[in-house]
C-alpha cells in the first residue's frame, strides 16, 4: 500500500515543545493534546461514559479534538491547559486551514468562557486576542482550570460516537475499542492513493455495520431516510444529498455547504465529497475533479473489501468519475450529472433576506422589471473593479446598446487591454473609494452596477486570508461596492439592476455578512456548467431569471485549442485558473492538460482567452508578458457566466442596430 503523505514537516514537529506535567484538571477542561509523533492539536477533555468509552486510569485522558470531532486515549503527560501553554504550542507558522479552524474555535470557546461575544470574532481578531493574553472583559472572572461548556454541536458528535459504541458491543459482543487510537505513520514520500489535507490527530476506528446502514443494504430502509454524514437515520433530515443518493441533517449539510467548494494548493479537494470531514482521504485520479472520500465513509458505505481494490486500482476514478461498479460501489450510488448540477444550485437559495428593506422594481406589462421610464433606452452601466471590462464584453455579445459604460480600475495593465479592445467606449472615473456622492450623481442614470471585489483576503486557499473587515487589506473594498450601491439607490429610487460577484470558496460566516449587507442570499454558478474551465463562484443580484435551470453544455477543453497543429486535451475540463502559473497544471500528479506531437505541453494563452469565453488575442496588449495576461484572465469572470446571467436584459433594454460590435477588429 502506498505511504501517507503528510502536510507537516518532521523537523517541524521535532522543534516542538515536550510534555510538561500531568494534566489533572476536570472534564470539559480547554486543552493542547498530542499523540507521539503527532502535533499538538486543541481539544476537550471529556467523560468517557458520555462517548461509550470504557474506563481508563487517572494517568490517561478522553480528549475531543476540535475540527476533527473525534475522541482518542491520551496520556496525561501529553495533556496540558490550553490558555497556559497557547505560547508555546501554537504554531503560526502551519497553513492547515484545519488547524487554523481548530485554534480559532478553541479560543472563541475560551474567550465566550470569559465573557466576551466571541461568535462574530473573526479569525484574525481571535488570534489576536489570544496573543494578548486572554484578557478578562472584567463582568466575568474566571480563575484557575475550569470546565467550559459543551456546545451542542460537540454534544451531538459525542451521542453518535456513544451510538456507534453500543451498537459495536450489541453486534460483536464486546468493546469494539481494543485499540482504538490509530497512531498515522511519518512518511515524507507522497502517496498516490491518499492523503491527509491535515495533520491528523487521530482517527476513531469502529469496525462496526450500523442498524440503520444494514437495514439500507438489506433493502428494509429507504436510502432517503438516511443521513450519508452521519451514517445514522435517527436525525432529522433537511435535504437531500447533492451528489448522492442519500438525505443530509443540518449539520451535515450546513457542512457540505461550507467546504464543497474548498480546495488545497494542490488544487484537491480539503474534505470527503461524502460528509464533509476532513482526514486521512483518497484522491480520485482523473485530472479535472479532484474530490476526495475518507477512509471511514469507503469503511462504511462502499461494498465490503472496496478499500483493498480501490489501493490497488492504478489509477482510480472516484464514485462521481466512473460507472457504478457493484463491488465497489456499495450503497453510494452517484446522481446523474443534471440533477448534481440542479442540487448544488439548489444549496444557495436566492431568498431575500428579510432584514433589507427591499429594492423590488416595478413590473411592465410583460412582468419584467422597468429600469427607466422609458422602456428599451440604452443600457447605462456602472462598473466597479472592471479588470479587462468581462462586463462590457458580455453585453456586446447579448447585442445590447450600451449608451454608456463607466469603469473603475485600478490596474493600469487591465485597463490597457479595455481601451484597445474598446476604443473609447469606456469612460474610466478613478478608484472606487474616490467615488462620493458628487462624483455618482455627476454620471446621472445607472440601470445596472456590476462589481466583483478582490476575493484573495476572503478565500479559504488563503489561510492567513484577514477577511471582510481590515480596512488595510483588499477583502473590506466589498463595504466601497455597498456604499456606492446604496448611495445610487438613494438618487434614483431603487430603479436599477446590480450585480456582485466572489468567490464560492469564503467562510460561512463571510457569505453570511455579504449578504446581510447586501439583503439576499447568492446563487453559486460554476462555469464548467458553461465552458471547460471549473470556476465557481457566488453571485448576488436582482437580474430576474437566476431561478431557471442552467441547460449545461458540452464544451470540452478540446473545443478551445489552437487547430491543425496536432494538439490534443488530455482532459476535458481544467481546474480554476488563477494568478498561480501551476493552476495549469491538472490533478494530483500536475500535469500538463495538452499533449503536442505526443508530449506534454502547457494551455497557450491564446487557448486560455478562449476557454473564458474572449476572443484570441484579447489581452494581446503592447509587450504583456504570458504570465501578466494569465494574471489578468485569473481576476476575470467567465464570459459564458456572464451573458448566462445577464441574458434577462436583453428583454428590457434597446438591441443594438448595428451588426458591428464594440470590440476591434483582429486582422
Amino acid at each position: 500500500m502506498a505511504p501517507m503523505r503528510n502536510k507537516w514537516k518532521k523537523t517541524a514537529i521535532q522543534r516542538l515543545p515536550t510534555s510538561g506535567e500531568p494534566f489533572d484538571g476536570p472534564v470539559g477542561s480547554l486543552v493542547w493534546g498530542r499523540i507521539p509523533g503527532q502535533p499538538w492539536w486543541p481539544g476537550i477533555t471529556v467523560d468517557g461514559q458520555d462517548c461509550g468509552m470504557p474506563d481508563i486510569s487517572s494517568d490517561h485522558k478522553w480528549v475531543f479534538w476540535l475540527e476533527d470531532r473525534r475522541v482518542s486515549k491520551v496520556q496525561s503527560k501529553w495533556v496540558q491547559h490550553f490558555k497556559d501553554r497557547y505560547s508555546l504550542y501554537f504554531d503560526s507558522t502551519r497553513k492547515g486551514k484545519i488547524y487554523e479552524s481548530a485554534v480559532v474555535q478553541a479560543i472563541k470557546v475560551y474567550a465566550k468562557h470569559l465573557g466576551h461575544e466571541s461568535g462574530k470574532w473573526t479569525n484574525k481578531q481571535a488570534l489576536k486576542w489570544a496573543d494578548g493574553g486572554f484578557q478578562q472583559n472584567g463582568v466575568r472572572k474566571v480563575e484557575g482550570v475550569t470546565p467550559v461548556p459543551l456546545s451542542h454541536v460537540i454534544q451531538d458528535d459525542l451521542q453518535l460516537i456513544r451510538k456507534c459504541v453500543e451498537r459495536s458491543k450489541q453486534n460483536n459482543g464486546s468493546s469494539p475499542i481494543k485499540n482504538s487510537v490509530q497512531h498515522g505513520k511519518q512518511n515524507n514520500e507522497p502517496s498516490r492513493k491518499r492523503r491527509s489535507s491535515i495533520s491528523s490527530v487521530s482517527e476513531l476506528k469502529t469496525d462496526v455495520q450500523y442498524d440503520d446502514l444494514a437495514k439500507v443494504k438489506s433493502g428494509e430502509m429507504s436510502i432517503r431516510r438516511l443521513c450519508l454524514g452521519c451514517k445514522s437515520a435517527e436525525v432529522k433530515i433537511v435535504g437531500e444529498h447533492p451528489y448522492f443518493e442519500g438525505s443530509l441533517c443540518k449539520i451535515c449539510m450546513e457542512a457540505l455547504k461550507k467546504h464543497c467548494f474548498e480546495f488545497g494548493d494542490d488544487g484537491i479537494h480539503t474534505h470527503c465529497a461524502i460528509c464533509s470531514r476532513a482526514g486521512r482521504v483518497y484522491v480520485c485520479d482523473r485530472p479535472g475533479c479532484c474530490k476526495v472520500y475518507c477512509t471511514p465513509c469507503i469503511e462504511v458505505l462502499a461494498a465490503e473489501g472496496a478499500k483493498m481494490l480501490i489501493e490497488k486500482m492504478q489509477p482510480w476514478q472516484c464514485f462521481l468519475c466512473s460507472d457504478v461498479r457493484p463491488t465497489v460501489n456499495g450503497i453510494i450510488t452517484p446522481r446523474h450529472e443534471s440533477v448534481i448540477l440542479s442540487r448544488i444550485t439548489a444549496l444557495f437559495s436566492l431568498d431575500k433576506i428579510p432584514l433589507f428593506c427591499g429594492d423590488d422594481l416595478p413590473l411592465s406589462e410583460d412582468g419584467l422589471p422597468l429600469v427607466s421610464s422609458n422602456r428599451k433606452n440604452g443600457l447605462r452601466v456602472l462598473s466597479l473593479f472592471d479588470g479587462i471590462s468581462t462586463g462590457l464584453f458580455a453585453l456586446d455579445k447579448l447585442q445590447i446598446e450600451v449608451e454608456k459604460y463607466y469603469a473603475s480600475e485600478v490596474d493600469g495593465d487591465a485597463i490597457n487591454v479595455s481601451k484597445l479592445n474598446f476604443k473609447d467606449k469606456i469612460e474610466y472615473v478613478g478608484p472606487v473609494e474616490t467615488l462620493n456622492l458628487r462624483k455618482l450623481k455627476a454620471l446621472g442614470r445607472i440601470d445596472l452596477l456590476l462589481g466583483g471585489s478582490p476575493c484573495t483576503e476572503l478565500s479559504l486557499a488563503n489561510p492567513v486570508r484577514k477577511g471582510l473587515f481590515d480596512t488595510d487589506a483588499s477583502g473590506s473594498l466589498f463595504f466601497e461596492y455597498f456604499r456606492v450601491l446604496v448611495t445610487l439607490r438613494m438618487l434614483q429610487g431603487n430603479c436599477m439592476y446590480w450585480l456582485f460577484e466572489n468567490t464560492a470558496a469564503m467562510p460561512c460566516s463571510m457569505k453570511a455578512t455579504i449578504s446581510r449587507y447586501l439583503g439576499r442570499n447568492p446563487t453559486v454558478f460554476d462555469a464548467a456548467w458553461l465552458s471547460a474551465q471549473h470556476r465557481t463562484r457566488l453571485f448576488w443580484g436582482n437580474i430576474p431569471g437566476w431561478g431557471k435551470k442552467v441547460a449545461k453544455c458540452n464544451v470540452k477543453l478540446d473545443d478551445c485549442l489552437i487547430p491543425g497543429l496536432n494538439r490534443i486535451a488530455a482532459v476535458d475540463m481544467i481546474r480554476t485558473v488563477t494568478t498561480n502559473s501551476n493552476s495549469l497544471r491538472q490533478g494530483k500528479t500536475m500535469t500538463h492538460p495538452v499533449r503536442m506531437n505526443g508530449k506534454e505541453d502547457t494551455l497557450w494563452i491564446t487557448e486560455l482567452e478562449r476557454v473564458f469565453g474572449f476572443e484570441t488575442h484579447y489581452t494581446d496588449t503592447g509587450n504583456l508578458g504570458i504570465s501578466k495576461r494569465q494574471q489578468l484572465l485569473g481576476r476575470a469572470w467567465s464570459v459564458h457566466v456572464a451573458v448566462h446571467l445577464m441574458k434577462p436584459l436583453q428583454s428590457v433594454f434597446k438591441k443594438r442596430n448595428t451588426k458591428q460590435g464594440y470590440r476591434r477588429v483582429i486582422i
